[in-house]
C-alpha cells in the first residue's frame, strides 16, 4: 500500500475493525479535539461533525496522508447519550437503555490532504435492550472493563452483549465505524483494501 493511512482514535474497537476489513499498515494519531455534545444537531449531524473536527484535527500535522476519523453516539427520545464521566454515570444511562431501543449513530469522516478530496458520512444501529435490575446493572459495570470510554456506558462487543435482547441496522456501527461505508470511501479516494495481497 502506497498511501498513508492515519486513525485519528485511540479506540481499540476502531483499530480492530480496520484490521478486520484488511488494513494493517496505518498509524493511530489521536485527535486534541475536544467533542462538544450540546451543539445543536441530531444526532446523525452531530456523529459525522465530530468525526470530521477530529479528522481535520489530525490532517493539520500531515502534508500527504488519508485521514480517519470516527464518532459514536447514543440516542434515546430525541436525547444524545456520550461516554460517561464515570461509572454512576454509566449506571444512571443504562437504567433509561433498560427495556427501550436505542438508537447507535457512528460518524464517518476520512481526508484525502493531497488531493483536498473529503468523504463524510454516518451509519446507524439499534440496540433493544432487556428489562434490567439496577443489581444487574451494576454487576456488570463493575465487571466491564474500559466502561468510561464507549458511548452510553457499555461495550457491545465485550460483557455488555448481554444486555441485549435484539440488534438492528448496521452492527459495524453500534461497534465503532460504518465499515462498508469506509471500504467505499477508501476505494473512492483510490485505495481498495480488497486488491491488497
Amino acid at each position: 500500500m502506497s498511501r498513508k493511512i492515519i486513525l485519528a482514535s485511540q479506540s481499540p474497537r476502531r483499530k480492530q475493525l480496520l484490521q478486520q476489513i484488511g488494513l494493517e499498515d496505518f498509524e493511530i494519531q489521536e485527535s486534541a479535539y475536544k467533542e462538544d455534545m450540546t451543539l445543536n444537531k441530531s444526532p446523525r449531524k452531530l456523529a459525522e461533525f465530530l468525526a470530521f473536527q477530529k479528522a481535520k484535527d489530525v490532517a493539520r500535522r500531515y502534508k500527504e496522508a488519508i485521514v480517519i476519523g470516527g464518532d459514536s453516539i447514543i440516542f434515546l427520545d430525541g436525547k444524545i447519550y456520550g461516554k460517561a464521566k464515570d461509572k454512576q454515570e454509566a449506571v444512571k444511562m443504562l437504567q433509561l437503555f433498560s427495556g427501550k431501543k436505542v438508537g447507535c449513530v457512528s460518524g464517518l469522516a476520512i481526508i484525502d490532504i493531497k488531493n483536498g478530496k473529503r468523504i463524510v458520512t454516518h451509519g446507524v444501529g439499534w440496540l433493544q435492550f432487556r428489562k434490567l435490575s439496577l443489581k444487574e446493572i451494576e454487576k456488570y459495570v463493575r465487571k466491564e472493563d474500559n466502561i468510561l470510554g464507549v458511548a452510553g456506558g457499555f461495550n457491545i462487543v465485550n460483557k455488555g452483549a448481554v444486555l441485549i435482547d435484539s440488534i438492528e441496522g448496521d452492527f459495524y456501527s453500534i461497534v465503532g465505524l460504518p465499515v462498508t461505508k469506509l471500504y467505499l470511501g477508501l476505494k473512492e479516494l483510490g485505495v481498495d483494501i480488497l486488491s491488497f495481497v
